[in-house]
C-alpha cells in the first residue's frame, strides 16, 4: 500500500509539472481568480510577453484594473454573471505596462478546487490585429456608405443572378421614384426598357464572366411609367466571401439625349434644305446656261467675223457683251459643279492622258491674259508624262490655280510652273511671286465661297472672283485621291500650290 501511495504520489506530481510546463509556455494568457475576483494564478511568461507584467504586478490584484475605463464596467458584469451561470465571454482593451491598449479575447469557466472554493479560470488571446483590421473596415464602410448616400450618381451593387442587393437611396428615389424596399432583391431587367434589355443582359454578363467592365446607355422604368436615359459604368469586384458582385455607377443623361435628337432632328432639316439649295441651283443654272450661251456664241460670232462691219463704240459693246457672258458661263459652271459635288453626282472619265500635253495647253489659253497682265509664266515641259486622269477636270483645275496666281501676281511677276516625279506620285507645282497668303488665309482658302477679300488693299491685282475655284479644285484633286497644298511665308512673299497625284 505504501508503494502504491508512493507511486500514486509520483505519477500526480509528474502530471502537474506536465501541466505547469505547457501552461508557462502558451502564448494564451491563462489566469485563475477566485470570487473576490483576485488574481491567485497567472503563466507569468504569456502576461510578461504580452503585457509587459511581472506575476507580483498582478497576483492578488483585480483583473479590473488594467481595462480601459470604457470596458470595465461591461467586465464587471461578465466576471458576476460567470460566477453565477459557470461560464462568459467577452473582449475587452487591456493595457500594457508601458500605456498603450491591445484587445483580449476572454473566456472563462468556473471551477471548484480541492478546499471546495469556486475559482473560474480564464484564458485570453490577443486579437488585437482583427480588431484593428475590424476596425479600419468599419471605417471604410463607414466613408465609403457616406459618399454612397450622398452622391448625386445612382449607386447598385448586383448579385450573379442579377438581383439588385444595394442602391443608395437619395438618387434612387429622384432617379426613378422608387423606395429601397421597392428595388432591393429585384431583379435589374426590371427595370430597363424592353427594347434595351437584351443589350444590358450581355453587358452585364460580360462583365461578371469576361471584360470586368463596361458602359451602356439604357432607359430605366420611373415609378410614374416614364423612362429616364442614363449612362451605366459597370465594374467587378468580389466581396468579403469572395463572391462576385457588379457596382455599377448609373448617371442621368435625358438632357444630353434630347439636346443630341434635336442635333439630329436639326442636321436632317439642314440637309434637306442643303438639298432643296442644291437641286434650286442646278435648276437655275442649267436655265440661265442655254440663252447665256447664245449670247456668249452670238457676241464671239460678231468679233470675229464682222469686226471690220462695226463701228469702234459698237464694237466695244460687244466686247463688254463677250466678256461678261464669258464670266457668267465660268461661274454658272462652277456652280454646276460645287452642286455635283454636293450631291456626289461629279463622276471622273479616267484615261492615260499626257500631263505635259495639258499643261502647256492650259499655259496656252491664259497667256494672253498674263501677257495682258505683265505676268511671266515660265514652264520648261517637254518630256512627256503619262497618268491616269480625267482630262477635262484636271484641266480645270490647273486653269484654276493658274487663273489665280495671275489674278493675285502683281505685274512684272513671275510664275514658275514644274512637273515633278517621284515614287508614289506626280507632282505638279505652281509658283508665283504675287502677293502671298497669311496663315488665316490660307485655313479658308479651299472653303466653298471662301473668297479671300483684298479689295481696297492697293494691291495691283484683279479682285473678282466667287471663292468657289479653289474649293472645286481641291475636290477634283481628292476625286483623283490626291492632296492639294498651298505655302506662303506671308504677304508679299509669293505662294506655291503643290498637286500630288497618285501614280
Amino acid at each position: 500500500m505504501p508503494n502504491e501511495y508512493k507511486r500514486n504520489e509520483k505519477q500526480l506530481s509528474e502530471s502537474e509539472e506536465k501541466y505547469k510546463l505547457i501552461l508557462e509556455n502558451v502564448n494564451d494568457l491563462i489566469t485563475i481568480i477566485n470570487e473576490n475576483l483576485e488574481h491567485e494564478y497567472i503563466n507569468e511568461k504569456a502576461y510578461f510577453d504580452l503585457l509587459g507584467y511581472s506575476k507580483e504586478d498582478i497576483i492578488g490584484k483585480t483583473p479590473l484594473t488594467p481595462l480601459h475605463p470604457d470596458d470595465v464596467k461591461k467586465a464587471l458584469k461578465t466576471l458576476r454573471e460567470g460566477f453565477k451561470f459557470g461560464e462568459g465571454r467577452n473582449e475587452m482593451r487591456v493595457r500594457h505596462k508601458d500605456g498603450h491598449y491591445l484587445w483580449l479575447e476572454n473566456k472563462g469557466k468556473t471551477f471548484i478546487d480541492i478546499d471546495g472554493k469556486k475559482k473560474a479560470i480564464l484564458i485570453s488571446r490577443d486579437i488585437t490585429e482583427r480588431k484593428t483590421a475590424e476596425q479600419k473596415l468599419k471605417e471604410s464602410e463607414t466613408k465609403y456608405r457616406l459618399i454612397s448616400e450622398n452622391a448625386n450618381d445612382l449607386i447598385l451593387i448586383l448579385k450573379q443572378n442579377l438581383d439588385i442587393e444595394y442602391v443608395n437611396e437619395r438618387p434612387l428615389l429622384k432617379l426613378t421614384g422608387y423606395s429601397i424596399e421597392e428595388v432591393i432583391g429585384k431583379r435589374a431587367l426590371n427595370f430597363i426598357h424592353l427594347d434595351d434589355a437584351n443589350e444590358a443582359l450581355n453587358k452585364f454578363y460580360k462583365a461578371f464572366d469576361k471584360e470586368g467592365h463596361g458602359t451602356i446607355e439604357v432607359r430605366i422604368k420611373h415609378k410614374n411609367g416614364n423612362f429616364v436615359y442614363v449612362e451605366i459604368n459597370g465594374s467587378l469586384f468580389h466581396n468579403e466571401k469572395g463572391e462576385p458582385r457588379v457596382l455599377l455607377i448609373t448617371r442621368d443623361i435625358t438632357e444630353r439625349k434630347k439636346a443630341e435628337n434635336v442635333k439630329i432632328e436639326e442636321y436632317k432639316k439642314l440637309e434637306e434644305l442643303s438639298q432643296i439649295k442644291s437641286e434650286s441651283i442646278m435648276k437655275a443654272s442649267h436655265e440661265l446656261k442655254t440663252p447665256l450661251s447664245s449670247v456668249y456664241f452670238a457676241s464671239q460670232l460678231l468679233l470675229k467675223n464682222f469686226k471690220e462691219q462695226l463701228g469702234e463704240e459698237v464694237l466695244s459693246f460687244i466686247e463688254i457683251i463677250y466678256r461678261g457672258s464669258q464670266k457668267l458661263r465660268h461661274l454658272i459652271e462652277n456652280m454646276l459643279d460645287a452642286s455635283r459635288l454636293e450631291s456626289d453626282e461629279l463622276k471622273l472619265n479616267l484615261r492615260d492622258e499626257n500631263l505635259v500635253e495639258i499643261l502647256n495647253g492650259c499655259i496656252s489659253d491664259l497667256k494672253h491674259w498674263a501677257d495682258k497682265r505683265k505676268v511671266n509664266i515660265k514652264a520648261d515641259l517637254l518630256t512627256p508624262f503619262i497618268l491616269e486622269v480625267d482630262r477635262i477636270r484636271i484641266e480645270q483645275l490647273i486653269i484654276n490655280i493658274l487663273s489665280n496666281a495671275i489674278k493675285f501676281t502683281p505685274p512684272n511677276g513671275n510664275i514658275i510652273i514644274e512637273l515633278n516625279d517621284s515614287e508614289k506620285y506626280v507632282e505638279i507645282s505652281i509658283r508665283d511671286t504675287g502677293i502671298g497668303l497669311t496663315k488665316k488665309e490660307k485655313g479658308k482658302l479651299f472653303q466653298k465661297f471662301g473668297k479671300i477679300e483684298r479689295v481696297g488693299k492697293q494691291l495691283d491685282i484683279e479682285t473678282e472672283g466667287t471663292g468657289l475655284g479653289l474649293y472645286i479644285s481641291k475636290e477634283i484633286v481628292e476625286l483623283h485621291k490626291g492632296k492639294i497644298l498651298v505655302k506662303s511665308q506671308g504677304r508679299n512673299k509669293g505662294s506655291t500650290f503643290l498637286i500630288r497625284l497618285p501614280k
